[in-house]
């Protein structure tokens, strides 16, 4: 099990408590056990921020092939 570590400020520490984190003694840190509502929350975050990477990538794409495909004219002065 891969345990995600949290940056947790001291005055948040019950917080993270009720939220299912557990304190790792052994490097002083809070960290999301497989399993809590907390795993669940990583998990999805991870899956919408991959789906927008994939959105940003998809319309970069889109608006370069505009682009390129796009006829320009200058109007020039008589």
């Amino acid at each position: 099990m891969t345990k995600k570590y949290l940056n947790v400020s001291y005055k948040d520490r019950e917080l993270a408590k009720r939220l299912g984190a557990r304190w790792d003694p052994s490097v002083k840190r809070w960290y999301c056990p497989s399993g809590s509502a907390l795993a669940t929350i990583f998990d999805w975050r991870k899956e919408a921020q991959a789906e927008q990477s994939l959105k940003e990538r998809s319309y970069a794409a889109r608006e370069a092939k505009v682009a390129h495909n796009q006829n320009f004219e200058l109007p020039l002065a008589s």
